[in-house]
């Protein structure tokens, strides 16, 4: 299925060794947030676990980004719509009621006429109240007095375009997804990235939804709602909570937005978003503002847009990311784009820019050395010149500033303790103390932030100690600190 693949080594190339040898690492990348009420106990088949963890510790905002996801083609999309269940569902309900006429006053189908057209349409009577809902939607069934829907919607299944096509299965879906409040569970879903277990699902569920659309499940007959209730108490679990999660699932089943499978533990039923699922889930996402990478979609994109999709990659599609990025381009132009990115992007886009830059060469030599003329820069480009055998000068103003740069870049993606176990790995402890004790002269907007890390997780009581007098300088309004980024100073 399209889906998102995280691990712990999302920016490819971030750990870099500074010129004053000090070992800036890679740390551990956070799960993405998704919604906090759903995301957080959903576990997948694998162990991964989505959680409501933010990002942006180092600049204490939370950032709306969500794993990157791989579409599938549209026409493979449009044809997964066109034989969803419940879009053929609503299109048979409109043509029946199109040609009886049985609607309302109001707009719905009176009691007796929903029982008529279950039958006449063989569908159960959860099933009609759903398609209908699609059908209205969806311009197949217009309400009395409204304006009918577009010529010929209810044939768009078979005559449409792909492009009909879907726009026909999103309406649908936002039906959906706004009548049965499922937008929560199905974000959680799209967080993860992959198949779910039944038990972790539920757990989502009864946080993103309540007990309270449990009312809505009674319409089961009573053999099915018995055995729901049997397999719920078997779980420890209340009955009608199972058995919403049950209608809920299945009417997703039926829009072709879940796939059900099973993993390898007994009874290991799980649920995931389809190749349309994900898709959807990714239009309404990103039209709520969420930060939704694509992966193969960087080659269309600046620097910027590269260097944000690596931010939630896993290394193996970050390189393909990379590749794909740098083959439509001449090396000078990138290095060019990339200096540009780096120099408005923040710390942790700057370390991944010249991670890429790497992977350019000398070519970009030029490139990164009139980034010295940076303040931002200035340290990350020395560094870079110093690792490919040229010559730049490093002061110990620019060393410092670049370790808080580091350490602020690796906050915005990972949990602070993996950031401080890596920052000064094979320093002593007493040095590490010094330096740390030194970071709050450091004029840069992240100190504070990782200073605060320091003092909260560093296993070494001296450097944490240090690190906690040197946050209570620094939050200090008499700090006396100079500009945010190093000074200009002579280059060799």
């Amino acid at each position: 299925m399209a889906s998102s693949r995280r691990n712990q080594s999302a920016r490819p190339g971030a750990a870099r060794l500074t010129a004053s040898g000090h070992v800036a690492g890679r740390a551990g990348r956070s799960s993405p947030p998704g919604d906090e009420a759903a995301a957080a106990p959903l576990t997948g088949g694998d162990g991964g676990r989505a959680s409501a963890d933010t990002h942006g510790h180092a600049a204490g905002r939370v950032r709306k980004r969500l794993p990157p996801v791989r579409l599938a083609p549209r026409e493979e999309l449009a044809a997964a719509a066109r034989v969803a269940p419940l879009l053929r569902a609503a299109r048979d309900l409109s043509r029946w009621a199109g040609s009886t006429h049985q609607l309302t006053s109001s707009g719905g189908l009176a009691p007796d006429q929903a029982v008529a057209a279950a039958e006449a349409l063989e569908l159960a009577h959860r099933e009609v109240e759903a398609a209908f809902r699609v059908a209205v939607a969806t311009g197949m069934l217009a309400r009395p007095g409204a304006d009918s829907g577009p010529a010929g919607c209810g044939d768009v299944l078979a005559a449409g375009d792909a492009e009909e096509v879907l726009q026909a299965w999103d309406s649908a879906l936002a039906a959906i997804l706004t009548a049965e409040d499922l937008d929560g569970l199905a974000t959680a879903l799209y967080t993860v990235g992959g198949p779910v277990r039944m038990d972790g699902l539920f757990d989502a569920y009864a946080a993103a939804a309540g007990t309270r659309r449990s009312t809505r499940a009674t319409d089961r007959t009573a053999t099915d709602q018995a055995a729901a209730d049997q397999a719920a108490a078997d779980r420890g679990q209340e009955p009608d909570e199972a058995a919403a999660l049950s209608y809920a699932l299945e009417t997703l089943a039926d829009l072709a937005v879940v796939e059900l499978g099973t993993d390898e533990s007994p009874g290991g039923l799980t649920v995931a978003l389809s190749p349309l699922g994900v898709w959807g889930i990714h239009r309404r996402l990103r039209a709520q503002g969420w930060h939704v990478p694509v992966l193969g979609s960087s080659g269309r994109n600046g620097a910027a847009g590269l260097l944000a999709t690596l931010a939630s990659c896993d290394a193996e599609d970050g390189e393909a990311e990379i590749g794909g990025w740098l083959a439509q381009r001449e090396p000078a132009q990138a290095a060019a784009e990339l200096i540009e990115a780096a120099a408005s992007g923040s710390p942790g886009l700057r370390g991944a820019a010249f991670a890429v830059l790497d992977r350019i060469g000398v070519v970009a030599g030029p490139a990164v050395r009139a980034a010295l003329a940076q303040p931002v820069l200035r340290a990350h480009a020395a560094v870079w010149l110093h690792e490919h055998g040229e010559e730049a000068e490093l002061g110990p103003q620019d060393r410092t500033w670049l370790l808080v740069d580091l350490g602020a870049g690796l906050l915005e993606e990972a949990d602070p303790r993996d950031v401080v176990a890596e920052l000064l790995p094979e320093l002593p402890a007493d040095a590490q103390a010094e330096i740390v004790a030194g970071l709050w002269q450091v004029s840069h907007p992240g100190v504070t932030d990782l200073l605060t890390a320091l003092s909260d997780y560093h296993p070494d009581p001296a450097v944490a100690r240090a690190a906690r007098k040197a946050a209570f300088k620094a939050r200090s309004p008499a700090a006396g600190r100079g500009p945010i980024a190093p000074a200009d100073g002579p280059v060799s």
